[in-house]
């Protein structure tokens, strides 16, 4: 088996990687570092730019490397679509998991405008010295920004959720698909 071929069970293992490092790290952290971090630091602390900074760079991480996971989706074969043995899941499934995609890239795409409509770059990265507006909220982008972000943490809860049930309920080894063991 190929980097980019799957077998007739498993994810290609590029698409494994690149799950794994998206869904279980960066999105995650990124999650995290907006709503622990960013969230509650005020613009008027000094914190709040490298703050600002490690947020808009893993977002753009994020963005570039679910461009190339994108490419490798379309552009790779993946194994056959498996039956769960319940006809409203397997519906279900694939429409969940273009929306997981639809809304990554609507979370970096609105974090990318909230950025230049703030001027954020200039300041975070450029160091022009100028001061952070007084809250970014009332901004639109702003706004979507976290709807997005909070719909993308409702449905990575309900992600995880459903790979448990298959896990440990269904016992139907669909977590294996993306995983590394050779075992079916």
């Amino acid at each position: 088996m190929g980097f980019c071929r799957a077998d007739s069970w498993r994810h290609p293992p590029a698409l494994v990687v690149l799950h794994w490092l998206l869904g279980g790290g960066l999105i995650v952290l990124g999650l995290l570092m907006g709503c622990v971090s960013l969230e509650r630091l005020p613009n008027s602390d000094p914190a709040k730019l490298d703050s600002l900074r490690g947020h808009m760079i893993n977002g753009a991480i994020i963005g570039c490397l679910m461009v190339v996971r994108l490419i490798f989706r379309v552009c790779t074969q993946r194994p056959p679509a498996v039956a769960t043995g319940m006809a409203w899941t397997d519906a279900v499934g694939p429409w969940s998991h273009r929306a997981l995609y639809g809304l990554v890239f609507a979370t970096v795409a609105s974090g990318i405008a909230l950025a230049v409509n703030a001027d954020l770059p200039s300041n975070v990265f450029g160091g022009s010295g100028k001061p952070l507006p007084a809250t970014f909220d009332g901004r639109w982008m702003r706004v979507l920004h976290a709807i997005a972000a909070t719909l993308l943490m409702a449905l990575i809860v309900l992600h995880v959720a459903a790979v448990f049930w298959h896990h440990a309920v269904r016992r139907n080894g669909l977590l294996r698909r993306m995983g590394w063991s050779r075992e079916r």
